[in-house]
């Protein structure tokens, strides 16, 4: 019997048809898997219920609140307290689900176009596996807000240093409040806790394979390829790419976001973010209700945008 695969991920009643996607996804390459949801919301909660897919573990909001004692009162707005979730549902499913031997982490919005084997390979027998964000050159100048690794793609052993970790970013995020001395952002971010993980743990992977973790902010490092109904990035099959800031504007209409990074949809990328989009859209229900991250941008960034925009396209039209 094939090993089976613990996942798990987080997201409300707006991003509900990306996070049935993304179980969609897993299931097409993948018959041994447990995908379990923290709900952020009671709707949330009662449709994963109702499905009653065998394979599917939806965690109750309050069951979550309850266990943590935690509160979105002390977060600017709601998609930061989404961020402190983080840590937390790594070790309340570690803790409450001890058969999970070990766990990935994906954020909702990210698609699995591949078999996952290929990563957990790469991974073996390491107890925490992180990826960088692989930003484009050009994108560094800009890039001090992000942090060196992204959180949508982790993985966390069930041992003494996956659980140290875990306990360490609980306790970094909880410490945090607004305008915190020696914080470097100006709002709350998990992500940026990552920067010191590599010296701060023996038993720690960083993932190298390109194919994880594509996204907008490194997709200008890379040459789209299809080729028997198969992606690729460069010569490498995509395994995972990241929707990030994928929002539909309009009744057909749809803004990647992806130009802040210097990226572009069209040919094959445009192939790509269609297949998606159509897949979301399938469920019959709402996608133009999305949280934004609250921060500011600097009126050079704000320049930067405008002139990209006369150049590049990220609008998509689904006919």
């Amino acid at each position: 019997m094939a090993e089976t695969k613990y996942i798990c991920t987080y997201f409300d009643y707006n991003f509900l048809p990306r996070g049935l996607a993304l179980y969609d996804s897993i299931k097409k390459f993948h018959k041994e898997f447990i995908y379990y949801v923290l709900a952020f919301d009671d709707s949330t909660y009662n449709y994963l219920l109702n499905l009653k897919y065998k394979n599917l573990v939806p965690i109750a909001p309050k069951s979550y609140d309850n266990y943590f004692k935690t509160s979105i009162d002390r977060f600017e707005d709601k998609k930061q307290y989404f961020f402190s979730a983080t840590p937390n549902i790594c070790l309340y499913i570690f803790n409450e689900f001890p058969q999970v031997d070990s766990l990935l982490y994906l954020d909702s919005d990210v698609y699995v176009f591949n078999s996952l084997e290929p990563l957990y390979e790469e991974i073996g027998d390491a107890s925490i596996a992180i990826c960088s964000h692989r930003f484009h050159l050009l994108f560094n100048i800009l890039s001090k807000n992000y942090g060196r690794y992204n959180v949508g793609v982790n993985y966390f052993k069930n041992d003494k240093e996956g659980n140290e970790c875990l306990k360490d970013w609980k306790k970094d995020c909880d410490s945090w409040y607004p305008n915190k001395p020696g914080y470097p952002l100006n709002f709350f971010s998990d992500q940026i806790f990552l920067d010191n993980w590599i010296h701060r743990y023996k038993d720690i992977k960083e993932i190298t394979n390109i194919g994880v973790d594509v996204a907008p902010w490194n997709m200008m490092n890379y040459k789209f390829k299809l080729v028997n109904e198969i992606y690729y990035v460069n010569n490498t099959p995509l395994i995972i790419y990241h929707f990030s800031s994928l929002k539909k504007i309009g009744e057909n209409s749809w803004n990647g976001n992806t130009i802040f990074f210097f990226g572009s949809i069209q040919g094959n990328v445009k192939k790509l973010y269609k297949e998606y989009i159509s897949k979301i859209e399938s469920f019959g229900l709402s996608n133009t209700k999305i949280s934004s991250l609250s921060h500011k941008n600097s009126i050079i960034k704000k320049i930067f945008y405008f002139f990209m925009n006369l150049f590049m396209n990220e609008t998509l039209k689904m006919d």
